[in-house]
């Protein structure tokens, strides 16, 4: 089975990168005073080609600064079975229209209840069904979602800390705080949405038809890392 995992960061990592080069040119304007009609096309695509060489690092540093498990808390701001994939049977298959729960339970049999369960048989529902382009999508939105949501939050504590041993006065501090804490806000409700999406996009093809290898019959399931752990 490819590994679609490893190639989704791949893709993301590219939007990562765009995203760190979005807030650096804002930070040029609100924290050193940098006029915008001085960025002109000519400046910002030398300042894009030069951070865009020099960022993946970075990027890929803040983004695994904070484990999958933590992510999954900033983003749903649960912490107990944060990831939608602990409620899939229970409120997320119900509540899309899209999902037959009779046939659902036809093919992949009873659900279970907990949390836990719930998130493990999601889990296994999701390996057969991982290459589906329904759940690629939405697989690769919500991971690239997480991580910008992670990466902005960790910036509204560093940079204004940063900027206050630069000598940067309090109100440009507080004014790049306030764009990366609403670039979180933003980001982490889009990753659940996103993240709902995906659990909802793999039960949705289960309903549709009985996938090869999958087991209608009731079975204990088994503790897995939900894949939207990563």
């Amino acid at each position: 089975m490819k590994d679609y995992n490893k190639t989704l960061k791949g893709r993301n990592l590219a939007w990562l990168v765009a995203t760190l080069v979005l807030d650096v040119l804002v930070l040029l304007v609100i924290a050193f005073n940098t006029a915008v009609d001085d960025l002109t096309l000519t400046k910002v695509a030398v300042i894009r080609a030069s951070l865009t060489t020099l960022l993946p690092i970075p990027a890929l540093i803040l983004s695994s600064l904070i484990s999958s498990d933590h992510k999954a808390i900033l983003v749903f701001w649960r912490f107990q079975h944060p990831l939608p994939g602990a409620r899939a049977f229970s409120v997320h298959a119900p509540a899309d229209p899209r999902i037959d729960i009779a046939k659902l339970k036809k093919n992949v049999g009873e659900f279970p209840s907990t949390e836990r369960d719930q998130n493990s048989k999601w889990y296994g529902l999701y390996r057969q069904v991982d290459s589906d382009p329904s759940v690629v999508d939405s697989h690769k939105n919500y991971l690239l979602f997480r991580d910008i949501s992670v990466m902005s939050l960790l910036l509204v504590p560093t940079l204004p800390l940063v900027m206050h041993f630069s000598g940067i006065d309090s109100t440009r501090m507080l004014a790049s705080a306030a764009w990366f804490l609403g670039q979180y806000l933003v980001t982490a409700f889009a990753a659940r949405t996103t993240g709902i999406r995906f659990v909802q996009n793999v039960l949705a093809v289960h309903a549709s038809r009985k996938v090869a290898g999958s087991k209608p019959a009731a079975r204990k399931a088994v503790s897995i890392p939900d894949s939207l752990n990563m």
